[in-house]
């Protein structure tokens, strides 16, 4: 897929960070827009910056973890729209702690969102983009934490290494219809969920609102947007990428875990004395 002009982009998780930045690369490149997020404030105001590029975009609240919104929010899209070209089910929190602190209720509200919210997505969507015929292409927003483990973020990877695996999975069934999936796996990006991530331990030396600061420095130091992050989506889509690692630290991440899984274990293993030590 080459040219959005007229295209109908559906976005989840657009009110902030990279799902933002997609929806206003698509806009830009002329693409029809249906985005939409449970921040409504957020969402009024990229609704304003989408029809500062000329866009009309369909606006609504949706919960990803909700089933039945999620198909409620379907079944508007094709009535107002028509069809959808690009599916991009990128609505995600963070989490991170020791496993034995995650509750339960943690592992419902991440699961709920980081993986239910995918296969709502594409349970709902994917079938209506088969029967209207003419191909498209899907986009699950995963991560690096779904290539490679990091430390004391186990609920986390959990759910990302599932989005991986689905969306390689799905994507050798749909190209029986012409319609491509991708998953794209980001690495240190400074956006929102720095912010919004539930920390449920501390370290040594930090309890988790102060250890919750340094990472949202740290991630602010390395300075790398979530617009990068957008226009790789844009290039999966029209280059038809399967998983797609962005950041350097993913491409590295990835490509150790893969080469030795022995020699990972012992620097993951490592990297949880220090990460406890001196962050």
């Amino acid at each position: 897929m080459k040219d959005f002009a007229a295209k109908t982009v559906v976005v989840t998780g657009a009110a902030s960070g990279i799902g933002r930045e997609i929806a206003l690369a698509f806009a830009r490149r002329g693409a029809r827009l249906a985005v939409g997020d449970i921040n409504e404030a957020g969402l009024q105001e990229v609704r304003k910056e989408l029809e500062g590029l000329g866009a009309e975009p369909h606006v609504s609240t949706v919960d990803v973890s909700d089933a039945e919104r999620v198909a409620e929010w379907c079944d508007e899209v094709y009535t107002v729209l028509g069809r959808v070209d690009v599916l991009c089910n990128n609505a995600g929190i963070g989490m991170g702690g020791r496993f034995e602190d995650v509750t339960m209720e943690d592992w419902k509200w991440i699961v709920g969102v980081n993986l239910w919210g995918v296969v709502h997505g594409c349970h709902f969507f994917y079938p209506r983009m088969i029967a209207q015929g003419g191909g498209g292409h899907i986009v699950n927003t995963a991560s690096g934490a779904g290539l490679a483990p990091l430390p004391l973020m186990t609920a986390y990877c959990c759910t990302k290494y599932a989005v991986v695996g689905l969306s390689e999975t799905l994507r050798a069934e749909a190209a029986l219809h012409g319609i491509g999936v991708s998953a794209i796996c980001p690495g240190i990006v400074d956006t929102p969920i720095t912010r919004s991530a539930k920390l449920c331990s501390g370290t040594d030396r930090s309890t988790p609102q102060e250890l919750q600061e340094r990472i949202v420095r740290i991630y602010g130091r390395r300075g790398y947007t979530p617009d990068r992050v957008a226009a790789a989506v844009v290039k999966a889509v029209e280059r038809n990428r399967g998983v797609v690692p962005v950041c350097p630290e993913t491409y590295v991440g990835d490509w150790l875990h893969r080469a030795s899984r022995k020699l990972n274990d012992i620097n993951l293993a490592r990297s949880v004395k220090m990460f406890l030590k001196y962050l």
